[in-house]
Protein backbone atom coordinates (compact mmCIF):
# COMPACT_ATOMS: atom_id res chain seq x y z
CA UNK A 1 0.00 0.00 0.00
CA UNK A 2 1.20 3.51 -0.70
CA UNK A 3 2.21 5.94 2.05
CA UNK A 4 -1.18 7.65 1.69
CA UNK A 5 -2.43 5.01 4.15
CA UNK A 6 0.29 5.95 6.63
CA UNK A 7 0.79 9.72 6.79
CA UNK A 8 -1.07 12.77 5.54
CA UNK A 9 1.54 15.49 5.15
CA UNK A 10 0.85 19.01 6.32
CA UNK A 11 2.40 22.14 4.84
CA UNK A 12 0.99 24.81 7.14
CA UNK A 13 3.90 26.95 8.21
CA UNK A 14 1.91 30.10 7.40
CA UNK A 15 -0.53 29.31 10.20
CA UNK A 16 1.79 30.05 13.10
CA UNK A 17 1.62 33.81 13.12
CA UNK A 18 -2.15 33.98 12.78
CA UNK A 19 -3.13 31.57 15.56
CA UNK A 20 -4.10 31.97 19.20
CA UNK A 21 -1.62 33.02 21.85
CA UNK A 22 1.28 30.64 22.42
CA UNK A 23 1.35 28.31 25.42
CA UNK A 24 4.27 26.79 27.32
CA UNK A 25 4.46 23.42 29.08
CA UNK A 26 3.63 23.39 32.79
CA UNK A 27 5.58 20.19 33.44
CA UNK A 28 8.56 18.26 32.10
CA UNK A 29 7.80 15.79 29.32
CA UNK A 30 9.02 12.64 31.18
CA UNK A 31 6.60 13.39 34.02
CA UNK A 32 3.75 12.29 31.77
CA UNK A 33 5.13 8.74 31.55
CA UNK A 34 3.17 6.27 33.61
CA UNK A 35 0.42 8.78 34.29
CA UNK A 36 -3.12 7.52 34.21
CA UNK A 37 -6.07 8.91 32.32
CA UNK A 38 -9.57 7.42 32.18
CA UNK A 39 -9.35 4.14 30.25
CA UNK A 40 -5.81 4.92 29.05
CA UNK A 41 -2.20 4.45 30.07
CA UNK A 42 0.81 6.50 28.94
CA UNK A 43 3.67 4.03 28.61
CA UNK A 44 6.40 6.44 27.51
CA UNK A 45 6.99 10.19 27.23
CA UNK A 46 10.18 11.69 25.89
CA UNK A 47 11.40 14.68 23.91
CA UNK A 48 12.01 14.08 20.22
CA UNK A 49 12.91 17.06 18.07
CA UNK A 50 10.33 19.82 18.64
CA UNK A 51 7.89 17.51 20.44
CA UNK A 52 7.17 15.81 23.71
CA UNK A 53 6.12 12.44 22.29
CA UNK A 54 3.77 10.16 24.20
CA UNK A 55 2.93 6.54 23.45
CA UNK A 56 0.36 4.43 25.18
CA UNK A 57 -2.76 2.30 24.99
CA UNK A 58 -6.45 3.13 25.18
CA UNK A 59 -8.54 0.22 26.46
CA UNK A 60 -9.03 -2.38 25.18
CA UNK A 61 -6.09 -2.12 22.76
CA UNK A 62 -5.88 1.11 20.76
CA UNK A 63 -2.27 2.26 20.50
CA UNK A 64 -1.89 6.02 20.27
CA UNK A 65 0.79 8.63 19.80
CA UNK A 66 0.47 12.23 20.98
CA UNK A 67 2.95 14.94 20.07
CA UNK A 68 3.07 18.10 22.14
CA UNK A 69 5.19 21.07 20.94
CA UNK A 70 7.82 21.86 23.56
CA UNK A 71 7.62 25.54 22.68
CA UNK A 72 5.31 27.81 20.71
CA UNK A 73 2.07 25.85 21.18
CA UNK A 74 -0.69 28.09 19.89
CA UNK A 75 -3.71 26.37 21.36
CA UNK A 76 -4.35 24.11 18.35
CA UNK A 77 -4.97 20.37 18.29
CA UNK A 78 -4.79 18.29 15.09
CA UNK A 79 -5.82 14.63 14.84
CA UNK A 80 -4.95 12.58 11.79
CA UNK A 81 -7.02 9.79 10.28
CA UNK A 82 -5.82 6.36 9.18
CA UNK A 83 -6.53 4.72 5.82
CA UNK A 84 -7.40 1.23 4.67
CA UNK A 85 -8.08 -1.15 7.55
CA UNK A 86 -5.44 0.79 9.52
CA UNK A 87 -3.31 -1.14 12.07
CA UNK A 88 -0.54 1.45 12.23
CA UNK A 89 -0.29 4.94 13.71
CA UNK A 90 -0.30 7.30 10.69
CA UNK A 91 2.52 9.61 11.75
CA UNK A 92 6.03 9.78 10.33
CA UNK A 93 9.23 10.22 12.39
CA UNK A 94 8.86 13.05 14.89
CA UNK A 95 12.09 14.68 13.74
CA UNK A 96 11.21 14.64 10.02
CA UNK A 97 10.72 17.98 8.28
CA UNK A 98 7.19 17.27 7.13
CA UNK A 99 5.97 16.07 10.51
CA UNK A 100 7.70 18.96 12.32
CA UNK A 101 5.53 21.38 10.33
CA UNK A 102 2.56 21.04 12.71
CA UNK A 103 4.82 21.89 15.66
CA UNK A 104 6.07 24.98 13.84
CA UNK A 105 2.44 25.97 13.26
CA UNK A 106 1.45 25.53 16.89
CA UNK A 107 -0.38 22.20 16.66
CA UNK A 108 -0.41 19.42 19.18
CA UNK A 109 -0.91 16.26 17.09
CA UNK A 110 -2.30 12.79 17.74
CA UNK A 111 -3.27 9.62 15.89
CA UNK A 112 -4.05 5.98 16.66
CA UNK A 113 -4.10 2.53 15.06
CA UNK A 114 -7.89 2.08 15.42
CA UNK A 115 -7.66 -0.69 17.96
CA UNK A 116 -5.30 -3.22 16.39
CA UNK A 117 -1.80 -3.63 14.99
CA UNK A 118 -1.01 -4.91 11.51
CA UNK A 119 1.83 -4.36 9.06
CA UNK A 120 -0.64 -4.55 6.16
CA UNK A 121 -3.53 -2.04 6.04
CA UNK A 122 -5.55 -4.50 3.96
CA UNK A 123 -5.38 -7.20 6.68
CA UNK A 124 -8.72 -7.78 8.41
CA UNK A 125 -7.96 -10.95 10.37
CA UNK A 126 -7.79 -9.00 13.65
CA UNK A 127 -11.58 -8.62 13.59
CA UNK A 128 -12.54 -12.14 12.55
CA UNK A 129 -13.80 -13.21 15.99
CA UNK A 130 -13.95 -9.96 17.95
CA UNK A 131 -17.05 -7.76 17.52
CA UNK A 132 -15.59 -5.33 20.06
CA UNK A 133 -12.54 -4.63 17.89
CA UNK A 134 -14.79 -4.11 14.90
CA UNK A 135 -16.73 -1.50 16.83
CA UNK A 136 -13.55 0.27 17.95
CA UNK A 137 -12.28 0.33 14.37
CA UNK A 138 -15.54 1.39 12.79
CA UNK A 139 -17.04 3.72 15.33
CA UNK A 140 -15.26 4.75 18.53
CA UNK A 141 -11.47 4.94 18.15
CA UNK A 142 -11.21 8.52 16.87
CA UNK A 143 -13.65 9.90 19.45
CA UNK A 144 -11.77 8.12 22.25
CA UNK A 145 -8.41 9.40 21.05
CA UNK A 146 -9.74 12.96 20.80
CA UNK A 147 -11.00 12.87 24.39
CA UNK A 148 -7.69 11.48 25.65
CA UNK A 149 -5.50 13.88 23.68
CA UNK A 150 -7.42 16.89 24.93
CA UNK A 151 -7.03 15.68 28.53
CA UNK A 152 -3.28 15.19 28.01
CA UNK A 153 -2.97 18.64 26.43
CA UNK A 154 -4.79 20.23 29.37
CA UNK A 155 -2.44 18.55 31.85
CA UNK A 156 0.75 19.43 29.93
CA UNK A 157 -0.06 23.07 29.15
CA UNK A 158 -2.51 23.84 31.93
CA UNK A 159 -5.34 24.54 29.51
CA UNK A 160 -7.39 22.72 26.89
CA UNK A 161 -6.93 23.42 23.18
CA UNK A 162 -8.69 26.50 21.86
CA UNK A 163 -9.37 24.90 18.47
CA UNK A 164 -9.47 21.25 17.39
CA UNK A 165 -9.05 19.94 13.83
CA UNK A 166 -9.29 16.57 12.11
CA UNK A 167 -7.64 15.69 8.79
CA UNK A 168 -8.17 12.31 7.09
CA UNK A 169 -8.31 10.77 3.64
CA UNK A 170 -9.83 7.52 2.34
CA UNK A 171 -10.51 5.47 5.47
CA UNK A 172 -9.42 8.57 7.35
CA UNK A 173 -12.01 10.52 5.37
CA UNK A 174 -14.64 8.03 6.55
CA UNK A 175 -13.50 8.65 10.12
CA UNK A 176 -13.74 12.40 9.52
CA UNK A 177 -17.34 12.06 8.33
CA UNK A 178 -18.17 9.74 11.23
CA UNK A 179 -16.97 12.39 13.67
CA UNK A 180 -19.03 15.15 12.04
CA UNK A 181 -22.13 12.94 12.10
CA UNK A 182 -21.93 11.03 15.39
CA UNK A 183 -19.55 13.11 17.53
CA UNK A 184 -20.31 16.64 16.31
CA UNK A 185 -18.79 18.44 19.31
CA UNK A 186 -15.31 16.87 19.06
CA UNK A 187 -13.81 19.09 16.35
CA UNK A 188 -14.17 22.66 15.13
CA UNK A 189 -12.76 22.03 11.66
CA UNK A 190 -12.71 18.79 9.65
CA UNK A 191 -10.98 17.96 6.36
CA UNK A 192 -12.40 14.81 4.72
CA UNK A 193 -10.52 13.67 1.63
CA UNK A 194 -11.88 11.00 -0.75
CA UNK A 195 -14.00 9.67 2.11
CA UNK A 196 -14.79 5.97 2.25
CA UNK A 197 -18.00 6.87 4.07
CA UNK A 198 -20.20 4.44 2.09
CA UNK A 199 -18.02 1.72 3.58
CA UNK A 200 -19.98 -1.54 3.38
CA UNK A 201 -20.79 -1.45 -0.37
CA UNK A 202 -17.40 0.13 -1.12
CA UNK A 203 -15.43 -2.72 0.48
CA UNK A 204 -17.97 -5.49 0.00
CA UNK A 205 -19.03 -4.84 -3.61
CA UNK A 206 -17.05 -2.11 -5.38
CA UNK A 207 -13.56 -3.43 -4.63
CA UNK A 208 -14.49 -7.07 -5.41
CA UNK A 209 -16.06 -5.89 -8.68
CA UNK A 210 -12.87 -4.12 -9.75
CA UNK A 211 -10.94 -7.33 -9.16
CA UNK A 212 -13.53 -9.73 -10.59
CA UNK A 213 -14.17 -8.02 -13.92
CA UNK A 214 -10.44 -7.98 -14.63
CA UNK A 215 -9.86 -11.66 -13.85
CA UNK A 216 -10.22 -14.44 -16.41
CA UNK A 217 -11.23 -18.05 -15.82
CA UNK A 218 -7.62 -18.96 -15.01
CA UNK A 219 -7.23 -16.22 -12.40
CA UNK A 220 -5.11 -13.98 -14.63
CA UNK A 221 -5.54 -10.30 -15.44
CA UNK A 222 -7.59 -9.60 -18.56
CA UNK A 223 -6.29 -6.04 -18.81
CA UNK A 224 -2.57 -5.82 -18.09
CA UNK A 225 -0.49 -2.84 -17.04
CA UNK A 226 1.11 -2.64 -20.50
CA UNK A 227 -2.23 -1.49 -21.96
CA UNK A 228 -2.77 1.44 -19.59
CA UNK A 229 -0.57 4.14 -21.20
CA UNK A 230 -2.25 3.81 -24.60
CA UNK A 231 -5.72 3.69 -23.03
CA UNK A 232 -5.05 6.75 -20.90
CA UNK A 233 -3.62 8.71 -23.80
CA UNK A 234 -6.63 7.86 -25.96
CA UNK A 235 -8.99 9.03 -23.22
CA UNK A 236 -7.12 12.32 -22.80
CA UNK A 237 -6.97 12.88 -26.54
CA UNK A 238 -10.74 12.48 -26.63
CA UNK A 239 -11.62 14.40 -23.47
CA UNK A 240 -8.61 16.21 -21.98
CA UNK A 241 -8.70 19.98 -21.53
CA UNK A 242 -5.26 20.47 -23.10
CA UNK A 243 -4.03 22.57 -20.18
CA UNK A 244 -1.09 20.49 -19.11
CA UNK A 245 2.29 19.02 -19.89
CA UNK A 246 2.25 17.58 -23.40
CA UNK A 247 -0.91 19.44 -24.29
CA UNK A 248 -3.37 16.73 -23.17
CA UNK A 249 -4.12 18.20 -19.75
CA UNK A 250 -6.68 16.54 -17.49
CA UNK A 251 -10.36 15.70 -17.70
CA UNK A 252 -12.29 18.52 -16.09
CA UNK A 253 -15.44 16.43 -15.56
CA UNK A 254 -15.65 12.76 -16.64
CA UNK A 255 -19.41 13.06 -17.10
CA UNK A 256 -18.72 15.11 -20.23
CA UNK A 257 -16.48 12.43 -21.75
CA UNK A 258 -18.00 10.04 -24.29
CA UNK A 259 -14.90 7.95 -24.98
CA UNK A 260 -15.74 4.42 -26.18
CA UNK A 261 -13.08 1.76 -25.40
CA UNK A 262 -14.02 0.02 -28.66
CA UNK A 263 -12.32 2.88 -30.51
CA UNK A 264 -9.03 1.35 -29.33
CA UNK A 265 -9.89 -2.19 -30.47
CA UNK A 266 -7.14 -4.34 -31.94
CA UNK A 267 -7.40 -5.49 -35.52
CA UNK A 268 -8.85 -8.97 -35.78
CA UNK A 269 -6.37 -11.61 -34.65
CA UNK A 270 -3.81 -9.12 -33.28
CA UNK A 271 -2.79 -7.92 -29.83
CA UNK A 272 -0.32 -5.20 -28.84
CA UNK A 273 0.20 -2.64 -26.02
CA UNK A 274 -1.43 0.01 -28.18
CA UNK A 275 -4.84 -1.66 -28.58
CA UNK A 276 -7.52 -3.57 -26.68
CA UNK A 277 -8.72 -7.11 -27.37
CA UNK A 278 -12.50 -7.76 -27.31
CA UNK A 279 -12.23 -9.09 -23.76
CA UNK A 280 -10.29 -6.00 -22.71
CA UNK A 281 -12.82 -3.65 -24.30
CA UNK A 282 -15.53 -5.37 -22.27
CA UNK A 283 -13.48 -5.16 -19.06
CA UNK A 284 -12.74 -1.46 -19.49
CA UNK A 285 -16.43 -0.74 -20.04
CA UNK A 286 -17.30 -2.69 -16.89
CA UNK A 287 -14.71 -0.76 -14.88
CA UNK A 288 -16.11 2.60 -16.00
CA UNK A 289 -19.67 1.51 -15.14
CA UNK A 290 -19.05 -0.09 -11.72
CA UNK A 291 -20.83 -2.97 -9.94
CA UNK A 292 -24.38 -3.78 -11.04
CA UNK A 293 -27.04 -6.34 -10.29
CA UNK A 294 -28.78 -8.47 -12.91
CA UNK A 295 -31.29 -5.69 -13.55
CA UNK A 296 -28.50 -3.21 -14.32
CA UNK A 297 -28.85 -1.17 -11.12
CA UNK A 298 -25.63 0.09 -9.57
CA UNK A 299 -24.57 -1.43 -6.25
CA UNK A 300 -22.17 1.44 -5.55
CA UNK A 301 -22.20 5.10 -6.58
CA UNK A 302 -20.40 5.02 -9.92
CA UNK A 303 -17.37 3.31 -11.40
CA UNK A 304 -13.81 4.08 -12.44
CA UNK A 305 -13.70 7.66 -13.76
CA UNK A 306 -12.30 8.55 -17.16
CA UNK A 307 -8.75 9.79 -16.59
CA UNK A 308 -7.89 7.38 -13.77
CA UNK A 309 -6.38 4.68 -16.02
CA UNK A 310 -2.69 5.06 -15.14
CA UNK A 311 -3.49 4.49 -11.47
CA UNK A 312 -5.23 1.18 -12.19
CA UNK A 313 -1.80 -0.49 -12.17
CA UNK A 314 -1.44 0.05 -8.43
CA UNK A 315 -5.04 -0.65 -7.50
CA UNK A 316 -6.84 -3.27 -9.59
CA UNK A 317 -4.21 -5.06 -11.65
CA UNK A 318 -2.59 -8.12 -10.12
CA UNK A 319 -5.46 -10.56 -9.71
CA UNK A 320 -5.92 -11.78 -6.16
CA UNK A 321 -2.86 -9.73 -5.13
CA UNK A 322 -4.27 -6.38 -6.24
CA UNK A 323 -5.14 -3.81 -3.59
CA UNK A 324 -8.82 -3.95 -4.55
CA UNK A 325 -8.91 -7.74 -4.23
CA UNK A 326 -7.10 -7.83 -0.88
CA UNK A 327 -9.22 -5.10 0.69
CA UNK A 328 -12.47 -6.60 -0.58
CA UNK A 329 -11.71 -10.17 0.41
CA UNK A 330 -10.39 -9.28 3.87
CA UNK A 331 -13.44 -7.20 4.59
CA UNK A 332 -15.90 -9.85 3.43
CA UNK A 333 -14.15 -12.73 5.20
CA UNK A 334 -13.47 -11.11 8.57
CA UNK A 335 -15.44 -7.89 9.13
CA UNK A 336 -18.59 -7.64 7.04
CA UNK A 337 -21.05 -10.04 8.69
CA UNK A 338 -22.07 -11.13 12.16
CA UNK A 339 -21.20 -14.69 11.11
CA UNK A 340 -18.13 -15.02 8.90
CA UNK A 341 -18.39 -16.92 5.61
CA UNK A 342 -16.65 -20.30 5.27
CA UNK A 343 -12.85 -20.31 5.36
CA UNK A 344 -12.67 -21.09 1.66
CA UNK A 345 -14.70 -18.02 0.68
CA UNK A 346 -13.18 -16.28 -2.35
CA UNK A 347 -13.93 -13.33 -4.59
CA UNK A 348 -15.55 -15.73 -7.03
CA UNK A 349 -18.22 -16.29 -4.36
CA UNK A 350 -19.29 -12.63 -4.15
CA UNK A 351 -22.88 -12.12 -5.27
CA UNK A 352 -23.61 -8.80 -6.95
CA UNK A 353 -27.24 -8.56 -5.94
CA UNK A 354 -29.61 -6.18 -4.19
CA UNK A 355 -29.98 -8.79 -1.43
CA UNK A 356 -26.22 -8.80 -0.84
CA UNK A 357 -26.20 -4.99 -0.76
CA UNK A 358 -28.86 -5.09 1.95
CA UNK A 359 -27.05 -7.80 3.91
CA UNK A 360 -23.79 -5.85 3.94
CA UNK A 361 -25.47 -2.71 5.20
CA UNK A 362 -26.99 -4.41 8.23
CA UNK A 363 -23.67 -4.23 10.05
CA UNK A 364 -22.37 -1.42 7.87
CA UNK A 365 -25.05 1.04 8.98
CA UNK A 366 -24.42 0.21 12.62
CA UNK A 367 -20.67 0.68 12.88
CA UNK A 368 -18.92 1.38 9.55
CA UNK A 369 -20.97 3.61 7.28
CA UNK A 370 -20.88 7.39 7.71
CA UNK A 371 -23.74 8.26 5.38
CA UNK A 372 -25.99 10.55 7.44
CA UNK A 373 -26.29 13.87 5.53
CA UNK A 374 -27.87 15.69 8.48
CA UNK A 375 -25.02 17.68 10.02
CA UNK A 376 -27.26 20.07 11.92
CA UNK A 377 -25.61 19.26 15.27
CA UNK A 378 -22.14 19.80 13.81
CA UNK A 379 -23.38 23.05 12.29
CA UNK A 380 -24.91 24.18 15.60
CA UNK A 381 -21.58 23.47 17.33
CA UNK A 382 -19.95 25.92 14.89
CA UNK A 383 -18.17 23.16 13.01
CA UNK A 384 -16.71 23.64 9.54
CA UNK A 385 -16.31 20.80 7.03
CA UNK A 386 -14.19 20.72 3.87
CA UNK A 387 -14.71 17.65 1.71
CA UNK A 388 -12.59 16.97 -1.38
CA UNK A 389 -12.36 14.19 -3.95
CA UNK A 390 -10.19 13.62 -7.02
CA UNK A 391 -11.99 13.34 -10.35
CA UNK A 392 -9.47 10.61 -11.31
CA UNK A 393 -9.76 8.59 -8.08
CA UNK A 394 -9.09 4.93 -8.93
CA UNK A 395 -9.90 3.61 -5.44
CA UNK A 396 -13.18 5.30 -4.48
CA UNK A 397 -15.48 6.55 -7.20
CA UNK A 398 -16.02 10.33 -6.88
CA UNK A 399 -19.74 9.84 -7.44
CA UNK A 400 -19.90 8.54 -3.88
CA UNK A 401 -18.95 11.99 -2.57
CA UNK A 402 -21.12 13.77 -5.14
CA UNK A 403 -24.18 11.80 -4.04
CA UNK A 404 -23.43 12.33 -0.36
CA UNK A 405 -22.93 16.08 -0.75
CA UNK A 406 -26.12 16.40 -2.79
CA UNK A 407 -27.96 14.82 0.16
CA UNK A 408 -26.15 17.16 2.56
CA UNK A 409 -27.26 20.15 0.50
CA UNK A 410 -30.86 18.97 0.55
CA UNK A 411 -30.71 18.41 4.31
CA UNK A 412 -29.17 21.83 4.90
CA UNK A 413 -31.74 23.66 2.78
CA UNK A 414 -29.84 24.10 -0.49
CA UNK A 415 -26.40 25.00 -1.78
CA UNK A 416 -26.25 28.46 -0.21
CA UNK A 417 -27.29 27.12 3.19
CA UNK A 418 -24.78 24.24 2.98
CA UNK A 419 -21.98 26.75 2.38
CA UNK A 420 -22.57 28.28 5.78
CA UNK A 421 -20.70 25.33 7.30
CA UNK A 422 -19.31 23.15 4.48
CA UNK A 423 -17.43 23.14 1.20
CA UNK A 424 -17.04 20.40 -1.42
CA UNK A 425 -14.22 20.39 -4.00
CA UNK A 426 -13.70 18.08 -7.00
CA UNK A 427 -10.14 18.06 -8.34
CA UNK A 428 -9.52 17.28 -12.03
CA UNK A 429 -6.65 14.85 -12.63
CA UNK A 430 -6.31 13.91 -8.94
CA UNK A 431 -5.93 10.23 -8.04
CA UNK A 432 -6.79 8.68 -4.68
CA UNK A 433 -5.81 10.93 -1.78
CA UNK A 434 -4.13 13.22 -4.34
CA UNK A 435 -1.32 10.78 -5.21
CA UNK A 436 -0.76 7.96 -7.70
CA UNK A 437 0.74 7.05 -11.07
CA UNK A 438 3.85 9.13 -10.38
CA UNK A 439 2.05 12.41 -9.70
CA UNK A 440 0.58 14.27 -6.75
CA UNK A 441 -1.61 17.31 -6.19
CA UNK A 442 0.35 19.99 -4.38
CA UNK A 443 -2.54 21.45 -2.39
CA UNK A 444 -3.25 22.45 1.19
CA UNK A 445 -6.81 22.01 2.47
CA UNK A 446 -6.14 22.41 6.19
CA UNK A 447 -5.05 26.06 6.09
CA UNK A 448 -8.36 27.22 4.54
CA UNK A 449 -10.28 25.37 7.26
CA UNK A 450 -8.16 26.97 10.00
CA UNK A 451 -8.76 30.41 8.47
CA UNK A 452 -12.48 29.64 8.33
CA UNK A 453 -12.70 28.46 11.94
CA UNK A 454 -10.44 31.06 13.50
CA UNK A 455 -11.01 34.11 11.29
CA UNK A 456 -14.42 33.46 9.66
CA UNK A 457 -12.74 33.52 6.26
CA UNK A 458 -14.68 30.92 4.25
CA UNK A 459 -12.70 29.15 1.50
CA UNK A 460 -13.57 29.74 -2.13
CA UNK A 461 -10.96 29.24 -4.88
CA UNK A 462 -8.14 26.80 -4.01
CA UNK A 463 -5.10 26.23 -6.21
CA UNK A 464 -4.42 22.52 -6.90
CA UNK A 465 -1.39 22.14 -9.21
CA UNK A 466 -0.37 18.63 -10.24
CA UNK A 467 3.35 17.88 -9.98
CA UNK A 468 5.60 14.94 -10.81
CA UNK A 469 6.56 12.90 -7.75
CA UNK A 470 10.16 12.34 -8.78
CA UNK A 471 11.30 15.93 -9.18
CA UNK A 472 8.39 18.22 -8.34
CA UNK A 473 7.98 19.47 -11.91
CA UNK A 474 4.59 21.12 -12.35
CA UNK A 475 2.54 19.33 -14.99
CA UNK A 476 -0.83 21.05 -14.59
CA UNK A 477 -1.79 24.33 -12.92
CA UNK A 478 -5.41 24.69 -11.92
CA UNK A 479 -7.72 26.40 -9.45
CA UNK A 480 -10.93 24.81 -8.20
CA UNK A 481 -14.04 26.30 -6.63
CA UNK A 482 -16.79 24.88 -4.36
CA UNK A 483 -18.95 22.34 -6.17
CA UNK A 484 -22.74 22.42 -6.12
CA UNK A 485 -23.71 18.74 -6.23
CA UNK A 486 -27.32 19.60 -7.04
CA UNK A 487 -26.47 21.68 -10.10
CA UNK A 488 -27.33 20.10 -13.48
CA UNK A 489 -24.31 18.34 -14.98
CA UNK A 490 -25.42 18.27 -18.66
CA UNK A 491 -23.52 15.01 -19.25
CA UNK A 492 -22.50 13.50 -22.56
CA UNK A 493 -25.22 10.95 -23.30
CA UNK A 494 -22.62 8.50 -24.65
CA UNK A 495 -20.51 8.66 -21.48
CA UNK A 496 -19.98 5.47 -19.50
CA UNK A 497 -19.59 7.73 -16.44
CA UNK A 498 -23.21 8.90 -16.42
CA UNK A 499 -26.69 7.49 -15.93
CA UNK A 500 -25.89 5.60 -12.74
CA UNK A 501 -28.92 4.05 -11.05
CA UNK A 502 -27.74 3.48 -7.48
CA UNK A 503 -29.85 1.11 -5.36
CA UNK A 504 -29.00 2.95 -2.13
CA UNK A 505 -29.60 6.44 -0.81
CA UNK A 506 -28.19 8.85 1.76
CA UNK A 507 -30.78 9.52 4.39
Amino acid sequence: MRVLFLCLLLCAGSLAAAGPAAGSPRMACPQLAGTGFPQARVSSAKTEGSYCVLHGVLEPGTHFEIRLPTHGWRGRYLQRGCGGLCGQIPLGPADSAECAAPANSGFAVAADDQGHRSADPSDGRWGAHDPGLRRVFGLTSEHSTARLAKAVIARFYGRAPTYSYYDGCSGGGREAMMLAQRYPDDFDGIVAGAPANNWAPLLGLYQPWLARVNTDANGRDILGAEKLPALHRAVLEACGNGNGNGGLGVITDPRHCGFDPASLACARGTDSPGCLTPAQVHTVRELYRGPRDAAGRNLFNGGEPYGSELAWREWLIGGAHSTAARLGLNYLKYLAYRQNPPAGFDLADVRFTDAEFTALNRLGDRIYNANDPDLSRFRAHGGRLLLYHGWADQAISPWSSIDYYAALERSAGGFAASKEFSRFYLIPGAHHCLTGAGTKVDADFLTPVVDWVEHAKAPEAIRTPIVRDSDGTQLVDQTIRPHDALAPAYPDKASLNTGYDYVGSYR
